[in-house]
């Protein structure tokens, strides 16, 4: 019998577990009232009491009286203010020039008339004198100067200069820059 007992209270206990886990969710649920609270009555000043010989001042400010228990404990940052300046219109940007791809392939230096030979991408040669426009790609290319070794161009009001391209020998040995073609000696 001992056991029916047990089991009894057990029952019991769980049964007064749950009506109060159900009242506690119903509270914690229940709509909060938004009507203001009733306002105690409190005298400020000194009080007199034939047991109180100090005087003590007792002040609530409604501030205090009129905060919501439930509300949170930290007022939410302000929104960042919001820019009233102009905002600018987006000025174009100069589409940039296209590249000179030109090549100095040689030059004729003569004492009166200077002549430049001059390649474009494509592997079209022009010969050209000083102040003559190039019939190669890009169209409106004119020659200033020549020198030995360097021509300067203008183009579209920019003047540009081309050097002259040599192209070394790669050296095949150790021996530098020897004549392969020299009889050798037998041992």
């Amino acid at each position: 019998m001992e056991l029916q007992r047990q089991r009894q209270y057990l029952t019991f206990a769980t049964a007064c577990l749950l009506v109060f886990s159900a009242a506690v969710i119903y509270w914690s649920v229940s709509a909060i009232s938004e009507s203001k609270p009733v306002l105690p009555e409190v005298q400020s000043g000194p009080t007199t009491d034939s047991n109180t010989t100090e005087k003590t001042d007792l002040k609530i400010t409604a501030a205090m009286t009129q905060r919501q228990l439930r509300a949170p404990l930290y007022d939410p940052e302000p929104a960042p203010p919001v820019s009233t300046k102009p905002v600018a219109p987006a000025v174009p940007r100069p589409k940039p020039e296209p590249k000179l791809n030109l090549t100095l392939v040689g030059t004729i230096i003569e004492s009166n008339n200077s002549l430049a030979i001059i390649a474009d991408a494509n592997g079209q040669f022009d010969v050209k004198g000083v102040g003559d426009i190039l019939q190669v790609d890009p169209d409106g290319v004119a020659i200033a100067s020549i020198k030995s070794e360097q021509v300067t161009l203008t183009y579209r009001g920019k003047s540009t200069v081309l050097m002259l391209q040599r192209k070394q020998k790669k050296n095949k040995g150790p021996g530098g820059n020897r004549n392969n073609n020299r009889k050798r000696s037998l041992k």
